[in-house]
């Protein structure tokens, strides 16, 4: 239920503006710590910098001028050369004329154009600088054996809600779907088209290339640099300084950078500080080389499908739930602090290694809520615990208080963890005891004078079986039921000690009770009868739903009775099973074998025991 309310709530938020700003910021943040790579060898970039315009002092730069540098660039046999800049307005008949001739002689040529979207115009070369099989088409290929460029395509680039670019398109949108820029030149270099795979991804020189947004066909550009190709000043190559070799068999991209051009762009490097510490804004020509690296290399960025995203939100809250509501509350934070941590550094690894985007920023928000959710579960838990533990007390003091010493009562709260009120089988002794004929001797006597007897009587057990640990768990008429060894146990050799020693001083309490001075000279002289017997038993709380008490039932408890009963016809005061004299022979010498004797209830014949006192002796000599 935490894992599930923390991350509708996270979901939620991600809905808002703020945070959907936010989440980009984290993935600019990873491309920028864990998916920056090299300048790339195929690629170079000419551009008409700031440095190259301050020379020129003229802008627009002369359309002679582009068309020396596309000269110069063409007789370094490049593979393909991509001109990034609109030639889509005449200029004077000569430039014209100079920018038609460097582009046929070059051949190799794709032009820039715009498609309509929007506010934004269409946009394609003049005729005399491509003749497009297509006059329709958004990109294609000139008529072969026209003047001018081999082709044409748009370098229209898809910007974010906030400002950013982030991806580039493949195709337009309509139909026909037409190539973009950074496709077109990818697909010249390498000599291979791209193919349609599923709905989500197309195929190229042998990858997978996911679509960012498969219904516009962009892709996630995951070939991101401070410099994405190795860019080259153009005065340098006005100048005849650039060697032929650094531009052959390459892609040369020609653009513009400076200030006037107005063709910089924000992108994830922004947030790196580049010179003077001042924000990193990237030409359009270096983005679109970004993009084309992208496509040659297979590094496009595949961002994770929403179920899944979800489901890592689901599954990390899960986990922090899990974890937080086991772990001691001052580790709860530290513990949380953690898992943040191995989900963020698992978002970067995947970004760098697989160029797989996992939004780590909604799983980050459905931790942190995930704790405050936690902390007040256990806070409710506790006290739900507090409450059921004092209930518990209230209940298990109820049940024993009454049986045993206030002391062993507290003991066994203390050891509660050892105690199953619900029931389970333990061995104990158990002691029954019976005033010998009790029937006779209250025979004429008034109600009131056996109840002040009795009473005196059942007190002065109560006090020596609470002495010895015992657990008095039955007044039954005149006669007592007593259990050794419940409901904790200190052992069985221990608790059959304390039983036989309990039983030895309850007579000699009877004794004094009866030289007691009572001030009525009708007081009975009183004499008992004791059976003791070691063994297995159910114990637990046994009752209504009204009304329970802890009790035993079983066999062994119906022998200890038996064998109290038997102290009349063997003229004794203690009888004891053999499995309790076994348990206390070492401590008790003087206890004496009586032989075998039936048992109501039981087919074979049982081995008594008794342990002689001086009330046997003085009942042996009246014998």
């Amino acid at each position: 239920m935490i894992a599930v309310l923390s991350t509708l709530l996270a979901l939620l938020v991600g809905r808002s503006t703020a945070f959907k700003d936010f989440d980009r910021w984290t993935y600019d943040f990873t491309v920028d710590h864990a998916g920056l790579s090299a300048p790339s060898q195929q690629i170079v970039l000419i551009d008409f910098d700031e440095e190259t315009f301050q020379r020129i002092q003229q802008y627009p730069i002369p359309r002679s001028i582009f068309a020396d540098a596309i000269s110069r660039i063409g007789a370094a046999k490049p593979r393909v050369i991509g001109l990034d800049l609109f030639l889509s307005e005449a200029r004077t008949p000569s430039e014209d004329k100079s920018m038609q001739d460097a582009l046929t002689s070059a051949g190799v040529v794709i032009l820039a154009s715009q498609t309509g979207f929007g506010a934004l115009p269409a946009v394609k070369p003049l005729p005399q600088f491509c003749q497009p099989e297509n006059p329709n088409a958004a990109s294609g290929f000139c008529v072969e054996g026209t003047p001018g460029a081999m082709g044409y395509a748009f370098v229209n680039l898809p910007i974010d809600d906030d400002g950013f670019l982030r991806q580039a398109n493949l195709f337009s949108a309509g139909s026909p779907p037409a190539e973009s820029f950074p496709l077109m030149i990818a697909q010249q270099y390498a000599g291979e088209s791209i193919k349609p795979g599923g709905s989500t991804y197309a195929t190229f020189l042998g990858k997978k290339i996911p679509y960012a947004n498969p219904d516009y066909k962009t892709i996630a550009i995951g070939s991101w640099s401070v410099e994405p190709a190795p860019s080259i000043s153009a005065w340098k190559l006005l100048a005849g300084q650039v060697p032929p070799e650094m531009l052959a068999d390459k892609i040369v991209l020609v653009g513009q950078s400076s200030d006037a051009a107005r063709d910089t762009h924000f992108t994830p490097l922004f947030r790196l500080a580049g010179k003077d510490d001042v924000r990193l804004r990237m030409g359009g020509t270096a983005v679109q080389a970004a993009a084309i690296r992208t496509l040659l290399e297979g590094r496009a960025v595949k961002p994770a499908p929403y179920s899944v995203r979800v489901l890592s939100v689901l599954l990390a809250s899960l986990l922090a739930a899990l974890m937080l509501l086991r772990v001691n509350v001052g580790r709860v934070i530290l513990r949380n602090c953690v898992l943040m941590a191995v989900w963020f550094g698992a978002a970067l690894v995947l970004y760098a290694r697989f160029r797989y985007w996992l939004p780590f920023l909604p799983t980050e928000l459905s931790l942190a809520i995930t704790l405050p959710l936690t902390l007040g579960v256990r806070f409710v838990q506790e006290r739900i615990i507090s409450r059921q533990a004092h209930a518990q007390r209230e209940q298990m003091m109820r049940l024993f208080s009454s049986y045993v010493d206030p002391a062993v009562a507290e003991t066994i709260w203390k050891r509660r963890d050892e105690l199953s009120l619900g029931g389970e089988e333990r061995v104990a002794t158990v002691m029954f005891t019976d005033i010998r004929g009790f029937t006779a001797l209250s025979a004429n006597q008034p109600p009131a004078t056996v109840l002040q007897w009795l009473n005196r009587y059942l007190t002065a057990m109560d006090e020596v079986i609470r002495e010895h640990g015992g657990f008095l768990n039955k007044f039954i008429g005149d006669g007592l039921m007593i259990i050794f060894g419940l409901p904790l146990s200190q052992g069985e050799k221990v608790d059959a000690r304390r039983a036989v020693e309990a039983s030895v001083a309850m007579l000699e309490r009877v004794e004094k009770l009866n030289q007691e001075p009572t001030g009525n000279p009708n007081s009975p002289h009183l004499r008992i009868g004791i059976g003791i017997h070691t063994g297995r038993l159910m114990a637990g709380s046994i009752g209504s739903a009204a009304r329970q008490e802890y009790s035993v039932i079983g066999e062994t408890v119906n022998l200890a009775s038996r064998l109290e009963s038997l102290n009349k016809p063997f003229h004794t005061e203690i009888l004891m099973s053999a499995e309790t004299r076994e348990l206390v022979a070492d401590v008790f010498p003087e206890i004496e074998p009586l032989g075998e004797t039936k048992v109501a209830g039981l087919e074979e014949p049982v081995q008594v025991y008794t342990l002689r006192t001086r009330q046997d002796a003085t009942l042996e000599v009246k014998r």
